[in-house]
């Protein structure tokens, strides 16, 4: 899932060598978010990094007593952390986080950005220390940034930028289920799906990203959430064209965007949006947009284009995060081009380059682990579908025997694929029977077929408003042994079985 931001301003030489920022003494430091700040945060949220400092650096000198440069300093080393951050950076940025919150608790109590600027410090390496392992930690920065947030929410009803990060973290919190929500209640932190997302409506309502203090944020949290928990796709891409987002100018919206179209079966419009962004500013450096181009090229089958994107990714990125899965698409790639060394030693790689924390990456390793070739056939309607072309890919298959194929795993696969296909065809009655056949044959191996056929199947019934159907379906999901994907499809369960009952 997925991008936010961070801090800091101050001495014109620290900002050339990129440290934390000193701030001089003073008896009244204030928060001002005025223009110049304003206009810094658009060009960080864009990830045109060092035009932002450029006018930090200004404000600092015209402004020494001025806060905000401090937390806008910290949205950049969130930026830089959060999307190819290594392990050198991270410790680095871990002692700048410590300055930054001293400094920010030096401003007026009175005013509704001490509690703010601080909790959104919290909130951001609450992110960071989850993608660098440190996960107790970062539940302790997530309690403590709700609990500011909810306070300043108390002192100042009419402030808000409270709700944007309130209503993202109070809607991830309502995924929890009833069984445990003991913990976040002992943890003071209550929430739920509608309660977090109608707050961030009422937020985005006021205009748009540009005329909303912090906007940029609204609409990424706003985009993700429904994206992911309320699982409206349709409503995400009607909300893009609406708001007639900056693909072109604002890379950090770009990836956003390509990123969503790519998971939503949309591999032509998110090639569009990367191919048309706008390279002629000093941009942040992505090397995750690579990976996305890779992926994109590998849907439509075009394995050269997909080696070099996957290959520059691996090259380029600094983190151990998503290189098994990078690997497992370079051999698909090489599979293609019936380059079956080539295949077998990225699938060796696998098992000694990355880390395997996010799902994607743990399902690499389980594949490259297996010996099981999967039908060339299989594998092109796998892709195709991935990317949208969905009559291409059902011919794949079609031109297929599922009696005639030689593992259970393959059999597997075939009936997922046939289901996925018409599912999103919009032919549910036609998906319905091969999930069903999916999930008996797989319930209990651990692959996530079964899992994801149970979730596909209780987003069906949901949507044909037969909810107790539904949450079978979606429990079933939950009930299913260890799997692949595991954190996100329970996690997708979750809100299924919220959305229903808040029905």
């Amino acid at each position: 899932m997925d991008a936010r931001i961070f801090m800091m301003g101050a001495i014109l030489c620290l900002f050339i060598q990129g440290g934390m920022p000193s701030v001089a003494v003073s008896s009244s430091y204030t928060y001002d978010f005025n223009a110049r700040c304003q206009t810094a945060y658009q060009l960080i949220m864009a990830m045109r990094i060092r035009e932002a400092q450029q006018l930090m650096e200004d404000e600092q000198k015209a402004h020494p007593d001025n806060l905000i440069p401090v937390l806008l300093q910290n949205y950049i080393d969130f930026m830089e952390l959060f999307f190819d951050g290594g392990p050198a950076a991270y410790q680095q940025k871990l002692a700048d986080r410590n300055t930054c919150l001293s400094l920010l608790a030096n401003g007026n109590r009175d005013s509704p950005y001490y509690l703010f600027t601080q909790a959104v410090v919290h909130f951001q390496w609450s992110l960071i220390k989850v993608k660098f392992g440190d996960r107790i930690s970062a539940a302790w920065e997530f309690r403590r940034a709700y609990l500011m947030f909810s306070d300043n929410r108390k002192r100042y009803p009419q402030f808000y930028p409270n709700d944007i990060f309130l209503g993202a973290m109070k809607t991830a919190i309502g995924t929890v289920p009833e069984g445990y929500r003991w913990i976040s209640d002992i943890l003071g932190m209550k929430g739920s799906i509608e309660e977090g997302m109608h707050m961030l409506k009422q937020v985005i309502a006021r205009g748009d990203d540009q005329q909303i203090l912090f906007g940029n944020e609204a609409y990424i949290y706003y985009c993700y959430l429904l994206f992911y928990i309320e699982r409206n796709p349709e409503a995400v891409f009607r909300f893009i064209r609406e708001k007639n987002l900056d693909t072109r100018q604002n890379q950090l919206y770009a990836f956003m965007v390509a990123n969503l179209a790519l998971n939503h079966h949309r591999s032509a419009y998110a090639l569009r949006v990367l191919q048309n962004r706008d390279q002629q500013h000093d941009y942040l450096d992505m090397p995750s947009l690579d990976f996305e181009l890779g992926s994109i090229y590998l849907n439509s089958l075009q394995a050269d284009s997909a080696i070099r994107y996957l290959q520059a990714f691996l090259q380029r990125t600094k983190t151990d995060y998503y290189k098994k899965d990078a690997l497992l698409r370079l051999s698909w790639a090489y599979t293609l081009k019936g380059q079956s060394a080539m295949a077998a030693q990225c699938r060796q790689r696998i098992l000694k380059e990355g880390n395997a924390i996010v799902d994607a990456d743990k399902t690499a390793l389980l594949e490259a682990r297996k010996n099981t070739p999967v039908d060339i056939h299989i594998l092109r309607a796998r892709l195709l579908s991935d990317g949208g072309y969905f009559r291409q890919a059902l011919d794949e298959l079609n031109s297929l025997s599922a009696t005639a194929l030689p593992d259970y795993l393959n059999k597997l696969m075939y009936a997922y694929f046939m289901a996925r296909i018409y599912d999103e065809m919009g032919e549910d009655d036609k998906a319905i029977p091969y999930y069903q056949a999916t999930i008996e044959a797989g319930r209990n191996l651990p692959e996530y077929y079964a899992a994801r056929a149970a979730w596909q199947m209780g987003m069906i019934y949901e949507k044909r408003n037969e909810p107790q159907k539904a949450l079978y379906y979606y429990n079933l999901c939950l009930q299913m042994p260890e799997k692949e994907y595991k954190n996100s499809l329970d996690q997708w369960a979750k809100a299924g079985i919220e959305r229903i009952q808040n029905k």
